[in-house]
């Protein structure tokens, strides 16, 4: 049976020793919060396109908005989020729909305190639970301006006891209760997650690839689309500390994290799974096109290159790629593509053993020829022998 190529912790070659799970850092999303802005967007179109059918049926301009929250909403799902200030960007791009919407539809909808309400306060509600509280206050500020702006704008003498009292709403709401629901329900999933993220590169390691990475399977299965997944092996990466020392090995491998999220993208997985180990996952990507993306992002053939200084460095990964055809699961493909790469590595070895070998067979030893205008090598024995005394003889 093959041993399996697949190391349970991932070694930091600048330490030699297990890298510890990583703090998550201040910036960082959840994996299935990801999942979730779009649905936001997605029902404040649903419920626009609502109002439009049965209060609104005479003004069609509002089916244009239906249109710009659902591609918010798509624009979620295809670039889930990396970054709080990513998700807080498309907040504030709702509270812009709701200014336009409340000032173009202002005279047959009420304004911003009329039917279309909801449109800052979902979005403030929402964004207040998943975003961390600075974040969260700069969305529900917006949301408060965008409010007052068009309220003043559209009755310049409105009451302001009515604009305290909807603002009241979007700030006490979101912030008080919205902000600190959301920090109780984000400490399970982030003490979940400090232990699927490996401390050296803040990639996922292999418990964060085989858990997110069979969702991401069963959920392109369920779509009938492919999924791909490739290994690559930069062993040269465990010599740099040795040749180069510690802070260019550093560097370098934080290069190599960034290309291989880069690699990755938004709807995929990168992650560190050994000591100079990496895996992709490409969700809705064949073989094929994951190979076009492989020499897209690190070239042909893939290389990661880092410039030292007085010198520049290659990193030549050795690498297989496989689609989920006929995996059971992705623990079983991870499997495949590591007994590939160790098999490989191995015919490597024996080959290289094997030239070693070989040429130490045919070698023989060269003759010695003295410099020009130096005695050759042998002269000395012979001018020894020649200064021996003459024997005498009678004459």
């Amino acid at each position: 049976m093959k041993p399996d190529f697949q190391p349970t912790a991932a070694l930091d070659p600048t330490s030699g020793s297990a890298a510890p799970a990583a703090a998550l850092p201040d910036a960082w999303i959840s994996f299935t919060m990801r999942r979730l802005e779009p649905w936001v967007a997605w029902a404040i179109a649903v419920y626009t396109a609502w109002l439009a059918v049965v209060a609104f049926p005479h003004l069609p301009a509002v089916w244009l908005f239906c249109l710009y929250a659902g591609l918010v909403g798509k624009w979620a799902e295809v670039h889930p989020p990396r970054h709080q200030a990513e998700m807080a960007l498309r907040g504030v791009a709702l509270v812009a729909g709701a200014y336009l919407l409340h000032t173009y539809a202002a005279p047959e909808t009420g304004g911003p305190g009329g039917a279309f309400f909801f449109w800052l306060s979902i979005t403030c509600l929402y964004y207040a639970f998943m975003l961390k509280p600075a974040w969260a206050a700069g969305v529900v500020a917006f949301a408060i301006l965008e409010f007052a702006v068009a309220s003043l704008q559209l009755r310049p003498q409105a009451a302001w006891a009515d604009l305290a009292v909807s603002g009241g709403f979007l700030a006490v709401f979101p912030l008080l209760l919205a902000v600190k629901f959301g920090a109780m329900m984000r400490q399970p999933d982030e003490a979940l997650e400090e232990g699927r993220i490996d401390g050296s590169t803040s990639l996922f390691n292999k418990a964060g690839l085989l858990a997110y990475g069979e969702d991401l399977l069963a959920a392109c299965r369920g779509e009938r689309r492919p999924l791909s997944m490739a290994v690559f092996d930069c062993a040269d990466l465990l010599e740099v500390r040795s040749i180069y020392g510690r802070q260019v090995s550093r560097k370098l491998m934080a290069r190599t994290a960034r290309k291989f999220a880069a690699l990755a993208g938004d709807r995929g997985i990168a992650a560190r799974t050994g000591p100079a180990q990496f895996t992709v996952v490409f969700p809705g990507l064949g073989r094929d096109k994951a190979l076009q993306a492989i020499e897209r992002v690190l070239g042909h053939p893939p290389r990661i290159e880092y410039d030292a200084g007085d010198s520049e460095i290659v990193l030549v990964p050795e690498y297989k790629v496989e689609g989920a055809c006929d995996a059971t699961s992705l623990q079983d493909l991870y499997r495949r593509l590591g007994e590939a790469l160790a098999d490989t590595r191995e015919f490597e070895q024996r080959r290289r053993a094997w030239l070693q070998r070989r040429r130490e067979r045919h070698s023989r030893p060269m003759e010695l020829h003295a410099a020009p205008g130096q005695p050759c090598c042998d002269a000395g024995p012979r001018r020894a022998a020649a200064t021996l005394p003459v024997p005498l003889t009678a004459a």
